[in-house]
């Protein structure tokens, strides 16, 4: 068995469950948390199975980060796709 120990103030909720999620095919896992850290227990140790915890980890914190950097922008377009429909259909 291998534990893994995260600061909550490193890794949002987001971050871990889908880690987690695709985590599944390699190892089965239980994950706990206190106020501070996500404790993550994988059923198997090696590794492989902490090089692919590492890798979906680093993944889904850039893919957040993204995310944040991104969201105005992704609105106005949004926001512009639907006045573009809206007039079309007036």
């Amino acid at each position: 068995m291998w534990e893994k120990i995260l600061q909550k103030n490193l890794y949002s909720e987001w971050v871990i469950r889908n880690t987690l999620y695709w985590m599944t095919p390699v190892s089965p896992w239980k994950l706990e948390e206190n106020t501070s850290s996500w404790i993550i227990f994988f059923e198997i140790s090696g590794p492989e199975c902490e090089f692919e915890f590492g890798r979906l980890l680093n993944d889904f914190s850039l893919r957040e980060k993204l995310h944040h950097q991104t969201g105005q922008l992704r609105d106005a377009i949004v926001s512009k796709v639907l006045r573009s429909i809206d007039d079309r259909l007036a």
